[in-house]
């Protein structure tokens, strides 16, 4: 059978698809076509011919930043869930009109301005039993008072800026926040920003972004940084904590105890205590300045309301050297020597704080304030404050046993001494105060007045029946007889360096001290003594407390 042979398109036809199906072309015509489609970058198609790697690379580019973006958006939100913990509802705590008003009443009988108070928090949490933390309700309760009384708050800016010599400020509080726990982030920041409030945060940095979730993140830090609502400074980067001090495991604070080096059997010595502290502080304001934070100014001790911490406190102490090099102030809530914001803590660099725990009533808490905010040398009748006095030392009885109400027993102490608003007079300079004594009996008993209280060298004027001493720092400066009576009246004048006492408008005892007169600052301490059980108290009368005429004119 012969083969069909096959159907063949003339030599100059070809078929050809231009996009309406099939059709026959002459092949000069698709020569022609096909150059004036490669002009014009299409060569047999789109992406043929010599643009295709231009336009291949730009297709690959624009899907590899969709692959990049959609992965960096992924890898953003994973951040976020793991490093930013969401915050809760705004909590609001219930208020009586009553509470407003009581918190207005306890601030109108402060000074408009005056030297700013410290406040300490820990944390803001709900369900907690710590006695450190306070609900939300608690602090929302807190910050309320705070505002009703008339206190605003004030920036690390701002308070460094009156510590180094800037003008005394309107009544204002500072809030501070040990550790840096996320209860901060989640719950206070926005009971801070309800209230329009700042606050200062001291890092543990060490810790954050570990121990999830009772620390914060530096993601957390960052944007509250970013707020304006919040300051951060050091509270070490991993000496929060106890460490062995000897070879029998009794442990102490990191940074005031040389630690034990069990692999030597020895304790640090000084140039290795040094390096270890140094280090360590130096490395949590490294931490804070990295994250794109100022850098710290200030420094919250570790553990400074418990026992073994006085030595940060001590002006001699190896930690505190360590820390002056580093940072122009200390924060503490707990010192031999209780300086609370004032010209005077500003020239030891040392500040003592007010604490807040959750039993901390917002009525405590104002009052707590009101003790600790700088007040003139005035008061015309303090005796009749006995709330205001502290710093006692009268065992088993109490206030009036200086009004010579109090009975005496057997078990009466030999010994009474109380200091008029310790807290309140650490700048107290160019004041007088008067007091009269009675109920002197045969020299079996004595009174003191005191002044300069809290200072480098309080001053004491001790009276008995016939005769009156000056002691300076405890030691006698001098000393003249008076006319034996049971009553006399014993007039301090308080200069800046000179201390010059009168008794009975007569006799004169005076004595200059060779200290810097920042450091001689101090108030009023009230002492009485008996020589033994049953015998009479002496009797303050009267106390009067009032600026130095001279210091009214420069005033």
């Amino acid at each position: 059978m012969a083969l069909k042979s096959e159907h063949r398109e003339p030599v100059g036809i070809v078929v050809h698809d231009h996009g309406n199906g099939p059709e026959p072309c002459f092949r000069g015509d698709y020569a022609e076509k096909a150059a004036h489609d490669c002009s014009r970058g299409r060569g047999h198609g789109w992406g043929r011919g010599w643009t295709q790697w231009p336009v291949r690379v730009l297709l690959g580019a624009l899907t590899l930043s969709v692959v990049v973006a959609s992965g960096a958006a992924g890898i953003e939100r994973y951040l976020s869930r793991k490093y930013m913990s969401p915050q809760a509802p705004l909590t609001q705590a219930s208020i009586t009109s009553a509470d407003k008003a009581g918190w207005m009443s306890q601030g109108r009988e402060l000074p408009d301005y005056a030297p700013p108070v410290v406040l300490t928090f820990h944390d803001v949490n709900k369900n907690s039993k710590s006695p450190y933390v306070l609900t939300p309700k608690a602090f929302d309760a807190q910050l309320t008072a705070l505002e009703k009384a008339g206190y605003r708050t004030l920036s690390a800016k701002q308070f460094t800026n009156y510590m180094n010599g800037g003008p005394v400020p309107r009544r204002s509080v500072l809030l501070t926040f040990d550790d840096g726990t996320d209860g901060l982030w989640k719950y206070a920041d926005r009971i801070l920003a309800k209230h329009r409030m700042h606050g200062t945060i001291f890092l543990i940095t060490g810790s954050m972004d570990k121990h999830r979730p009772y620390y914060l993140t530096w993601r957390e830090i960052e944007r509250m940084h970013r707020s304006g609502r919040w300051d951060f400074q050091s509270h070490t980067r991993a000496m929060h904590s106890v460490k062995p001090v000897d070879a029998t495991g009794n442990t102490g604070a990191p940074l005031v105890n040389r630690l034990w080096l069990k692999d030597e059997g020895r304790r640090e010595n000084a140039a290795e205590y040094r390096a270890r502290v140094l280090h360590d502080l130096v490395g949590s304001v490294d931490d804070i300045v990295r994250h794109g934070m100022p850098t710290p100014s200030m420094f919250a001790v570790p553990f400074s309301d418990g026992p073994g911490q006085q030595d940060a406190d001590s002006t001699d102490s190896q930690a505190r050297h360590l820390l002056k090099e580093l940072f122009p102030l200390v924060m503490t809530d707990h010192s031999s020597v209780p300086l609370t914001p004032s010209r005077r803590s500003a020239s030891t660099g040392l500040v003592q704080r007010v604490e807040v725990y959750a039993r901390t009533t917002p009525d405590r808490m104002l009052e707590d304030v009101g003790r600790n905010v700088q007040v003139p040398a005035r008061a015309h009748r303090p005796l009749f404050e006995p709330e205001n006095w502290g710093g006692r030392q009268t065992t088993r009885t109490s206030f009036d046993v200086f009004l010579g109400k109090a009975p005496s027993t057997a078990q009466t102490p030999l010994y009474a001494k109380a200091d008029y608003r310790p807290n309140s007079s650490v700048d107290w300079t160019d004041y007088s105060a008067t007091a009269l004594l009675g109920s002197l009996g045969n020299g079996t008993n004595q009174a003191a007045l005191g002044v300069r209280t809290n200072s480098k060298e309080p001053m004491t004027v001790v009276i008995t029946r016939n005769r009156a001493t000056l002691l300076a720092n405890g030691y006698k400066v001098a000393s003249q007889p008076l006319d034996p009576k049971s009553e006399h009246t014993v007039t301090v004048r308080v200069g800046r360096d000179t201390t010059t006492a009168y008794v009975d408008g007569q006799v004169k005892l005076s004595h200059v001290s060779n200290r810097p007169s920042d450091q001689l600052s101090g108030g009023i301490t009230i002492r009485s003594g008996i020589n033994k059980a049953g015998d009479q108290w002496p009797v303050f009368r009267s106390l009067d407390i009032a600026p130095l005429e001279d210091a009214s004119r420069r005033g």
